[in-house]
């Protein structure tokens, strides 16, 4: 019997049911079957219901509590094997010391959970009116072959776990994912969304991608910023045959000590932390060695100069450590590939993730790749081609070159560049968030003040004023005067340029949800609840760690 039968979900938002007999209220449909069986102290007995339909639960409350017949292993054996991980961050959720066995997630602690991520999303969600948000797409092919994607809402207010869906049905019909895609958009506020980041530019999400691309519905569309710089890397590692390079690198690695290697490294780093890409930034290695190879060549070159060299592995090695021209390919390669990895780490780093620092971002690194080739164009314009197609093509948006120009640090600086570029992206921003003809040319008119530092800006322009804030929270702070302009300028700065690699979400767990073979209603909506609570508490659990980082 399908407890969903019994009763109606009255508030998606809050989960709450009601009785078809009785009409009584209560949170979830299991809270419904405890009711209409009669069991179980945290609800009320229903007094209408039929005395078949009462036994019916009954028995099947008690089956599942004590787990006869298998009737429970089903629905509870993916929570066993996650419930550490719902339940590891007590302290800050403040739901219990004890780890809840498999009754426990069935019942009061499960709902108890529920209610306190409710409660913290209905919060960010409030915020959006203010600061908008972006919607962050991970999207990855499972041990079963299956295309699986999660959507994560990111603000400056926290992020927050949406849904996951299995596509693989749908991935090469490009309506059926429209049609997700827009549903969600739908459910978060069109006026609420920014922006969507995906994670990947081929595949079907890069088909997505592409009829997102001409702002559809008001959405812009571009991809995490991590992932670009790995296109450019690539795209640069091809030009210059980079896997022959390696190989012949890590002929000479192999031959060296590791511990010397790592000794190497952390030696010539110039201060980057290389334990900051881990896994998701991988593409990283090959250059990072390249680079600290490079910087140990005259070290390299006393090592093979003995003598006493004669087996013909440490001869072969000897020769290429002496081959100058192998050098300079390699030097070559250094030098554009290790500001991109600097710009990289930039952002993975520090909460300098916003969109209001990438345009100016993007353009120091090419500038620095012309000065690392004293300008010579031969040098260094195919290395500008290769940055520039990734920049176009994926991650280009006009709310960069808009957020550039509303960033009081970029904008008061001497070096600020209002080419026409930027002021037509500035343009398209505001049709794009302001939909009020009235409202846009007030905001066009405030701009003038934010341009001419006049009035409000006057004295909120001097550097003092500027450092030690986010351009956001200095446009909240700064720009009561101008509240059109103030809104503008928050909207835009409030959102991200990086995915939702960086929250880290684990990815088994949604295998689990969307493994739904067998499965019945109660048992489905249940697992979207736990998921629901599981993301949520871990989304909120990294963001009390950077803030306490920062």
């Amino acid at each position: 019997m399908d407890v969903h039968e019994h009763g109606v979900c009255v508030d998606k938002n809050s989960r709450v049911v009601q009785c078809n007999y009785c009409e009584k209220k209560m949170t979830t449909f299991y809270h419904l079957k405890r009711h209409l069986g009669g069991v179980g102290g945290d609800v009320a007995p229903c007094e209408q219901v039929k005395d078949f339909i009462r036994d019916t639960f009954r028995k099947m409350v008690t089956e599942e509590t004590c787990g006869v017949n298998g009737g429970r292993s089903k629905s509870v054996s993916p929570e066993n094997d996650d419930k550490h991980d719902l339940f590891d961050n007590k302290g800050q959720n403040c739901i219990g010391l004890k780890i809840p066995d498999s009754r426990d997630l069935n019942g009061w602690m499960l709902q108890e959970a529920l209610k306190d991520v409710q409660d913290h999303v209905k919060k960010v969600k409030d915020s959006w009116e203010v600061t908008g948000c972006s919607i962050l797409l991970d999207a990855w092919v499972d041990q079963g072959g299956r295309d699986l994607v999660a959507f994560v809402a990111d603000c400056p207010g926290g992020p927050v776990y949406l849904k996951s869906f299995d596509v693989s049905d749908i991935k090469s019909d490009s309506n059926a994912l429209i049609s997700l895609v827009d549903g969600l958009i739908d459910e978060v506020g069109m006026h609420n969304v920014i922006q969507i980041i995906a994670c990947s530019a081929s595949g079907w999400v890069g088909e997505l991608g592409k009829h997102f691309a001409g702002n559809r519905k008001g959405i812009f569309w571009s991809v995490s910023v991590s992932h670009c710089f790995e296109l450019m890397l690539v795209k640069i590692g091809k030009m210059y045959f980079i896997g022959d390079i390696v190989d012949k690198i890590s002929k000479i690695t192999e031959f060296i000590n590791n511990n010397k290697i790592t000794e190497f490294i952390k030696a010539h780093s110039h201060g980057v932390d290389m334990t900051v890409f881990s896994s998701e930034f991988e593409f990283v290695s090959p250059y990072l060695t390249l680079e600290s190879v490079f910087k140990s060549k005259n070290e390299l070159a006393e090592m093979f100069a003995s003598p006493d060299l004669n087996k013909e592995e440490d001869i072969t090695i000897s020769k290429l450590v002496k081959d100058s021209s192998f050098w300079e390919t390699v030097e070559r390669v250094v030098k554009c590939t290790s500001l991109l990895i600097r710009g990289l780490h930039l952002f993975i780093t520090t909460n300098n993730q916003h969109v209001g620092y990438i345009y100016d971002t993007m353009d120091s690194i090419k500038e620095s790749i012309a000065g690392e080739f004293n300008g010579n164009k031969l040098c260094y314009m195919p290395l500008w081609d290769v940055i520039d197609d990734v920049w176009n093509e994926h991650l280009h948006i006009p709310l960069h070159a808009a957020g550039y120009f509303l960033n009081p640090t970029a904008f008061y600086s001497s070096d600020f560049l209002l080419d026409p570029e930027v002021a037509t992206c500035v343009t398209a921003s505001l049709v794009h968030l302001v939909k009020e003809c009235p409202i846009q040319l007030k905001v066009a008119s405030q701009l003038d003040m934010y341009r001419l530092g006049q009035d409000c800006f006057n004295e909120a322009s001097q550097a003092d004023q500027i450092s030690g804030v986010s351009p956001a929270e200095w446009w909240s702070q700064k720009a009561n005067e101008y509240p059109e302009l103030q809104s503008f300028a928050v909207k835009i700065l409030s959102q991200t340029c990086e995915g939702a690699s960086r929250y880290k979400l684990k990815r088994s767990f949604a295998e689990k949800l969307l493994f739904t073979e067998e499965m019945s209603h109660y048992e489905q909506y249940h697992l979207e609840e736990l998921a629901f609570v599981h993301y949520n508490l871990h989304l909120q659990s990294y963001k009390a760690k950077v803030k306490e980082e920062h």
